[in-house]
């Protein structure tokens, strides 16, 4: 069992050129800075989930909370001189907008402290959605009778404004604003030869929810449709236009209920999660797409899928990562719900480690047959075989999942999670 542990973390460590720094300062290895978001895979209308961090905002702030230094991701120095001193790492996606459409808005933080004549590893910042994604969804039933002139107008943070029309598959993204916990989606349009309005208001939004609003049919319950499924609406007093709200919560993996419609309440059949690549659990293959960056990382299993919750225990997993451009950085996660295994795993090491910069971890790491260091970076292909490891999680019934980021040299992001039920 020391071995599943034993995969469980680690922390960075690289040993870049020293720039002598004087007996008051210190430096820190920004080599070692990985950005990972979390939860891409659900935030990101993508198969792939891939993530572009190369822009990815950079700052370094002091106690006194005074920034100090900034750039983007892609032109960070690998080594940077601080005084002797307690710093936070401050990682953002854009300057965010009060309403934009397929812009989530990411931002992270960790602490670190600089020590006289030494350098700092910083480790892994992860990012979470910060802004208020928004869907919008048209019932089936409700689109027999929408004439033309239907749409809906969300309003969120006094001044944030997207209209969906029947035919917007795209998700809306919102700045979330202390003080503001309102977003009102109003529905106008003529319905079956009657105009409508309705006004929808969802309360306590927050950053980083997921709202879900979907507008159906309300009829009356005398209302019987005819063998083609259509109501009798001539007297325009038997339907009128409702709404209904999924909450899903994108900085974890919990939702506060299920979306109550099927992918085909979406035009074409997808949903704004959805862009319709269906491959059958080997994730990450050309999926035909013509918005597809083909040297983007992917990945492709053997004896799991990520597509299934609930892959058993086997003899045999293994994830097979790809990167056309090298590979900067490779991030793993193990979470479990089984309390026991967390308890176990914590008291030794933490729950995540970059197989780039293993740092004191890497001996441990490479003894179960991961690759490690050299064996990682700058490689187009890696595999993340698990397979001596699986078979141990029988020990701790549960579902166990490995979350993996990987960023290629050019700032590519793909993450995806793996689940192991035992």
């Amino acid at each position: 069992m020391a071995s599943v542990v034993a995969l469980t973390m680690m922390t960075s460590c690289h040993d870049d050129v020293n720039p002598a720094p004087t007996q008051e300062e210190g430096s820190i290895n920004l080599r070692s800075l990985a950005v990972e978001v979390d939860n891409a895979e659900k935030i990101i209308t993508s198969s792939r989930a891939s993530i572009d961090l190369s822009d990815f905002i950079v700052q370094i702030y002091n106690s006194s909370n005074q920034k100090v230094q900034q750039w983007t991701y892609s032109t960070m120095p690998d080594v940077f001189t601080l005084s002797a001193g307690d710093y936070t790492v401050h990682v953002y996606s854009h300057e965010v907008q009060k309403a934009e459409w397929e812009k989530p808005y990411f931002v992270g933080d960790r602490e670190f402290t600089v020590e006289s004549g030494k350098i700092t590893d910083i480790g892994i910042v992860t990012c979470t959605l910060a802004n208020i994604k928004v869907s919008i969804k048209f019932t089936t039933e409700l689109r027999k009778y929408m004439e033309d002139d239907c749409k809906v107008t969300v309003i969120a943070n006094d001044e944030g404004r997207l209209e969906f029309t029947p035919d917007e598959v795209r998700s809306g993204y919102f700045s979330a604003l202390e003080g503001s916990s309102t977003l009102v989606a109003e529905f106008t349009g003529t319905v079956g030869g009657n105009y409508e309005t309705l006004r929808h208001v969802c309360s306590d939004v927050a950053a980083g929810q997921h709202r879900i609003i979907t507008f159906k049919l309300r009829k009356n319950d005398s209302d019987t449709p005819d063998e083609s499924g259509n109501i009798d609406i001539s007297d325009g007093s038997s339907i009128s236009v409702d709404a209904s709200v999924v909450e899903e919560d994108l900085t974890g993996n919990v939702s506060t209920e299920e979306d109550i419609l099927d992918d085909s309440d979406r035009p074409g059949g997808e949903t704004p999660d959805d862009d319709g690549d269906d491959d059958g659990g080997d994730d990450g293959g050309d999926d035909g797409g013509d918005d597809v960056d083909e040297t983007a990382p992917y990945f492709t299993t053997e004896g799991a899928d990520f597509d299934n919750p609930e892959n058993p225990v086997s003899d045999h997993v293994v994830v097979n990562i790809f990167a056309p451009n090298g590979i900067a950085h490779l991030v793993v996660n193990i979470a479990s719900d089984n309390d026991a295994f967390i308890e176990s795993a914590s008291e030794l090491m933490p729950m995540t480690f970059d197989l780039a910069y293993p740092g004191e971890y890497g001996e441990t790491l490479a003894s179960i047959g991961l690759p490690v260091g050299d064996e990682v970076i700058d490689k187009t292909e890696v595999p993340f075989d698990i397979s001596s490891l699986v078979p141990l999680l029988s020990a701790f019934p549960g579902t166990h999942s490995f979350t993996i980021s990987v960023t290629d040299n050019k700032q590519l992001q793909l993450v995806k999670t793996l689940n192991i039920k035992s």
